[in-house]
């Protein structure tokens, strides 16, 4: 029996989860980037899939079982955001083959604009003219942060900006997914497909490497990381609006800084360091707005916008 999970109105705590997601997922891709120094894109895939399906298929069984989370009444649903979810997992997978950490995350913050479109026409989110306003400015300080120059248009650019349309579209579908499924559900769902669709190819077709046992407990670190990372997500995009959640986007360039600076010995300039402040100042005025907006919506008044003039 497919239970009604509705979506529910409690946007700080979605941010919040937002948050914990987008900090794990820069994590798992440095781990990524450093592994296919010496591995192709479809064994890499593959085990990362594998490792995210265990940690979420172990909190099935604490979260009502099997036929309590896999139920379903729309299918078909699952079934349209699975094939994006594939086409947008290879498209970054390839463009972390390619491209530099660096210009796959500053191309990676054109996802709020997309996010913001999407909203409004798949979800008939309306979209407060203050949140356009703090997006664009996120997105300046993005500029000012990586300065993005020629070394934008390298390989695995557009890929970047195809995967990033898709990444979305893709957390679009699981909000609406999101008002009847089961968050481990949408978790588990593309790293199944993923699965079925990579194994033949490496089994026939594909180079495997033989790995040590340090690279497997890589893979595991992966996997746990962003199975966690999945399912925050999953239950962000079940508290918070699309529209809401766009601009939480930028807070993954702080983890970027951070590993920049402790993984690669890379520190930021002054205008990384601006450009920081910008976006996460965008961001703590969300929070602001969405606090407000709550507030009023308690106390069933109008929200006052900073950008209206007093009478």
């Amino acid at each position: 029996m497919t239970h009604n999970r509705k979506l529910q109105d409690k946007a700080p705590l979605g941010i919040f989860l937002m948050i914990i997601g987008l900090a794990l997922y820069p994590i798992s891709d440095a781990f990524v980037k450093h592994l296919m120094e010496t591995y192709s894109v479809p064994q890499i895939t593959f085990l990362r899939a594998i490792t995210r399906f265990i940690p979420l298929m172990i909190a099935v069984f604490f979260q009502g079982g099997v036929r309590h989370v896999f139920s379903t009444k729309y299918p078909q649903r699952h079934i349209g955001r699975l094939l994006v979810s594939l086409v947008f997992t290879f498209s970054f997978m390839y463009a972390f083959s390619t491209g530099s950490l660096t210009t796959i995350y500053t191309l990676g913050y054109t996802s709020p604009f997309f996010m913001i479109i999407l909203s409004a026409i798949l979800l008939k989110e309306s979209v407060k003219f203050e949140k356009w306003i703090a997006v664009g400015i996120g997105l300046i300080g993005v500029i000012i942060a990586m300065r993005p120059g020629s070394n934008v248009f390298e390989m695995g650019a557009i890929f970047v900006l195809f995967a990033t349309f898709l990444g979305a579209l893709n957390k679009i579908l699981m909000r609406r997914l999101a008002s009847t499924e089961h968050s481990l559900a949408i978790a588990i769902y593309p790293n199944i497909l993923m699965m079925l669709i990579i194994f033949p190819y490496l089994l026939f077709a594909g180079p495997w490497q033989s790995m040590p046992w340090s690279h497997w407990g890589a893979f595991a670190i992966v996997g746990a990381i962003t199975a966690a990372g999945q399912y925050a997500i999953a239950q962000g995009l079940r508290f918070a609006q699309g529209s809401t959640l766009a601009p939480i986007d930028y807070s993954s360039f702080i983890w970027v800084v951070m590993l920049d600076l402790f993984w690669w010995d890379k520190s930021p300039d002054g205008y990384t360091l601006i450009g920081a402040a910008i976006i996460v100042g965008s961001n703590l005025f969300i929070l602001y707005r969405t606090r407000q907006e709550e507030l009023a919506k308690q106390a069933k008044l109008p929200a006052t916008s900073p950008w209206s003039t007093a009478l």
